[in-house]
């Protein structure tokens, strides 16, 4: 079967072999015998040159035809730009470079993340956590000895911490916190100084004392105190001291004890008077005997005497009378 180029092409042909020397030139007025030799001459060239011509733009026009029925023109496709993500800036206008035009290179044809958002890593847009509130009850501490003054429990002293708003600053120096204890809680007001603390895994050990008549510094006790809690504004709490030449050896520290009890320990000094005394509070106190003692390293003892206090107890022996009231003093701490 032909297909349309050969019908295309055999009309074609057939068209150019019909025309005559009368179709291809223009009408003229009438010519001597010389000029039509001439021109009989010329026209058998012409007239195949023009055959030619036409069948060679009839074969060109029948192919360009055949191929629109088999394919669509091509159609240059248009640059779609993507709107520019909120947050980002627009990316450039995209367009086929010209003759004066340069194609923009990678890096400036890309929206560029901004400060708050990278490739790799996305903007953070939600809190994932939450500072703990100040006010959230205080999880369980072992304090590790028996809490005197001046908290009475752990949650006092981390309410005090979180909801104090700066009250009683004293409370995170163990040197002050040391000293109140001996002037307010156990009443020896002549006890005014202080000498330096020492630090150790076990706490602060600081003494407390007071001017003797030729300006010395003399240590009437070192205060064992420990910091209430694991953090680094956790109050200090005193709960016993660090007792040599005058001790309080009985009952045993951190025991629980009952009325009637047996009050103790071991002194070296000359005509000392021992008073005893048990606090359950600053308001609640007994004094529970006087001892005379003296000695290199003597035992004392109070005997059995009763008493009516009850929780934790602080047990004070101290003694004086030579320069001052109190001169030295120990503390125990039990409960009942």
């Amino acid at each position: 079967m032909n297909t349309v180029d050969d019908r295309i092409s055999a009309a074609l042909r057939a068209r150019a072999e019909a025309l005559t020397e009368a179709d291809l030139s223009p009408a003229s007025p009438p010519i001597g015998p010389w000029a039509q030799a001439a021109r009989a001459r010329w026209t058998a060239p012409l007239l195949a040159a023009a055959i030619v011509g036409i069948l060679a733009a009839a074969t060109v026009t029948a192919v360009q035809l055949s191929r629109s029925d088999h394919a669509s023109p091509a159609i240059r496709p248009t640059v779609s730009v993507p709107s520019a993500p909120s947050g980002l800036a627009p990316a450039p206008s995209a367009s086929i470079p010209g003759p004066s035009q340069t194609q923009p290179p990678p890096s400036q044809s890309q929206a560029q993340p901004t400060p708050s958002q990278s490739p790799s890593q996305p903007a953070n847009t939600s809190q994932t956590a939450s500072a703990p509130s100040s006010t959230a009850a205080p999880q369980p501490f072992s304090l590790g000895y028996q809490p005197l003054w001046p908290f009475g429990s752990y949650a006092e002293a981390e309410r005090w911490r979180t909801q104090g708003g700066g009250s009683q600053p004293w409370h995170l120096d163990a040197g002050q916190t040391a000293l109140n204890f001996t002037r307010s809680y156990l009443g020896f007001t002549e006890i005014d100084q202080l000498a330096p603390a020492r630090l150790d895994e076990q706490g602060a050990h600081v003494g407390v004392g007071y001017r003797n008549s030729n300006g010395q510094l003399s240590i009437a006790a070192v205060l064992h105190l420990v910091r209430y809690g694991n953090a680094q504004d956790s109050p200090w709490e005193v709960v016993g001291s660090d007792d040599t030449t005058f001790t309080l050896e009985q009952p045993a520290y951190g025991s629980r004890v009952r009325s009637p009890m047996s009050i103790g320990g071991h002194i070296t000094g000359v005509d000392e008077n021992i008073v005893v005394s048990v606090l359950a509070s600053q308001s609640d106190r007994a004094t529970l005997a006087r001892v005379p003692a003296g000695g290199d390293r003597s035992p004392w003892t109070t005997g059995r005497v009763s008493f009516g206090q009850r929780g934790v107890l602080t047990i004070v022996a101290s003694t004086g009378g030579h320069l001052q009231q109190v001169e030295r003093f120990a503390i125990q701490g039990v409960h009942t």
